[in-house]
């Protein structure tokens, strides 16, 4: 496996989204699996104002998403075709397939093909359409997105792999959160609140991961538990909306929007949760695979609310960690969060349990161990 050379294509790997946070444990993974002298990785974009803090190796970038940008991306990437010629080009989104099977074509390469939920199911391009379809190996986050894939006769049936994301084990794990993590983002103290947590890209793209709906079941439960808080972190256009939304509300002393969270401050940020919702729906442009951020909160020990109409349902398992919900259906959300508030012993259960699962389904190991099984097979 140590001459199987690898090529690995990403559209971007140094932002803090959960498409570069999968490309980034993947580089990992690929380069346990083949050896680091055997991978070699390109990305059309580079790092930006608000990129990941921290180094992430990648061989060659583009640095932008321009037409010059994808045409030197696409040169680069012809180039180490006929001259390193890999055996294996492995693309880390579907917009990039069309142009990896033509790369693979001039070095006789097998090619793999990484799909994540939305991408998929909101209209692709003729060039996307035809690299998914004409791509040795379909790997998915989820069983939404391979089902989905099969179901549209985009893929023929069991052509698909699911490959769920995975959690770093070793930084995210249950302790109490850092005193000095609580006072820098302005967190409520979760042994005196309790505290509801979202965290994501607050963009008016995004909406479908349902913090307008949050707000709303938030506004029912304040005026009767005057200790609970709602956290809102992450940054994006829509900020400044739902802070109007929670003034006009007047509940702005009771929601801290704490921004854009570094990723060595991650951990502690959702240790500061008492329960973590990311409850999406979806429709074309909308909805997820299966969101990296409900993973993450409960390998730390939090329960989980999350949406039943993508791949997000995948994250909660016999309801050990947490529960499934119609996005819609407030009434329910609200009832849901009711109970975890006066049942403290439930809470107990499913924050134990939402660590069990997240080291059962979820860990670094495991994801490396199911690359290690897919490389062998080629």
């Amino acid at each position: 496996m140590q001459q199987l050379k690898t090529l690995f294509l990403t559209p971007g790997c140094f932002d803090k989204g959960g498409v570069s946070r999968y490309s980034r444990y993947q580089i990992d993974a690929l380069e346990r699996v083949v050896g680091p002298g055997s991978l070699r990785t390109m990305s059309l974009l580079g790092p930006a104002a608000d990129s990941l803090e921290g180094f992430v190796k990648i061989d060659w970038v583009a640095n932008g998403n321009a037409l010059r940008h994808k045409a030197a991306f696409a040169l680069h990437l012809l180039r180490e075709a006929s001259t390193w010629r890999p055996r294996v080009i492995h693309t880390a989104h579907v917009h990039l397939s069309g142009l990896a099977i033509a790369a693979a074509r001039v070095c006789g390469a097998r090619t793999i093909l990484n799909t994540y939920g939305c991408e998929v199911w909101s209209g692709m391009h003729a060039d996307a359409s035809f690299g998914l379809k004409h791509t040795d190996h379909v790997l998915s986050d989820c069983h939404a997105t391979a089902e989905y894939l099969e179901e549209e006769q985009l893929r023929p049936r069991g052509t698909v792999e699911v490959m769920w994301d995975c959690v770093d084990l070793a930084r995210f794990f249950p302790r109490p959160p850092s005193p000095d993590c609580l006072r820098r983002y302005t967190l409520p103290d979760p042994n005196q609140h309790f505290v509801l947590m979202t965290l994501g890209r607050l963009s008016h793209a995004a909406t479908y991961k349902g913090y307008g709906r949050l707000i709303e079941v938030f506004a029912r439960l304040a005026p009767r538990h005057a200790f609970l808080r709602l956290v809102i972190a992450g940054d994006g256009d829509l900020r400044a909306d739902l802070q109007r939304d929670i003034a006009a509300r007047g509940l702005s002393g009771k929601v801290v929007f704490p921004g854009s969270i570094s990723d060595h401050d991650l951990p502690d940020v959702y240790r500061a949760a008492t329960l973590f919702a990311l409850i999406t729906d979806r429709g074309p442009s909308r909805g997820e695979g299966i969101p990296l951020t409900p993973l993450e909160a409960m390998a730390c020990g939090v329960p989980i609310l999350v949406g039943n109409q993508d791949g997000s349902r995948e994250a909660v398992a016999e309801q050990r960690n947490g529960f499934v919900l119609d996005p819609f259906a407030l009434d329910t959300h609200a009832a849901m969060i009711e109970l975890l508030i006066r049942d403290p012993e439930l809470r107990g259960r499913l924050s134990k349990g939402a660590a069990e699962v997240a080291r059962e389904r979820f860990s670094f190991d495991a994801f490396l161990q199911k690359h290690r099984q897919l490389y062998r097979r080629l």
